[in-house]
């Protein structure tokens, strides 16, 4: 007596589909999910760098302050002027620093002996001004007298230092001219500020003092 086999049943082509677009859709998340995690960490670590950067700037700025010595009783002319930076808040800064005036943004000069400049690489290198157009964030200052000590002769001037570093946004109109580099000599502070939407910012501000002379 023979057995009857059961007949072998397969998966139709609507289940076929059906599981392709299930499939799909899962992959097509993970991808987004992706997708979104790099676009964040990469914003982390501009973010980290860039406070890092203006950390720097804030640490070159104190040192600056070391030859901010007078007024003082004995030296009636202040010596501000010679400061390589901190001069920028009476706008009055040598060495083709045109400085910015007390409480305006300005884009500070490179100091090769200091190691310093406005533009920094994607690691927060310093940029030299030859390679400017390397740089991927620029920094700005902005210098607001908080005491002006420039009669009392007590070596109490302070300075409000303000640093700003900021980089392109991604998916962005490309910063005030989209023609040229993010730290372009020829930008000016001013226009950055009123194309916000177009950077990312980080802000740091502290006062500095001047040094106390005998």
């Amino acid at each position: 007596m023979s057995r009857r086999r059961a007949p072998l049943r397969g998966y139709s082509i609507v289940e076929l589909m059906m599981a392709v677009a299930i499939l799909a859709i899962g992959v097509t998340g993970v991808i987004a999910l992706h997708k979104v995690t790099s676009a964040a960490n990469r914003h982390a670590r501009n973010v980290a760098i860039a406070t890092a950067i203006a950390q720097a700037w804030e640490e070159k700025l104190v040192a600056d302050a070391a030859s901010w010595n007078h007024p003082s009783p004995r030296r009636t002319t202040s010596d501000l002027a010679d400061t390589t930076w901190l001069c920028g808040v009476n706008a009055a800064c040598t060495g083709g620093n045109p400085g910015g005036g007390n409480g305006i943004w300005w884009r500070p000069h490179s100091s090769t002996p200091l190691r310093m400049g406005p533009g920094f690489d994607p690691l927060g290198n310093p940029v030299a001004d030859a390679d400017m157009g390397d740089a991927v964030f620029c920094t700005h200052l902005r210098l607001s007298w908080l005491y002006r000590d420039d009669t009392l002769m007590s070596g109490n001037g302070v300075v409000r230092a303000e640093v700003r570093v900021f980089w392109l946004r991604e998916g962005g109109a490309g910063g005030v001219d989209a023609t040229k580099p993010v730290c372009d000599a020829s930008i000016a502070a001013a226009s950055v500020g009123t194309t916000a939407g177009s950077y990312y910012f980080v802000h740091k501000a502290s006062a500095i003092r001047q040094n106390t002379a005998p």
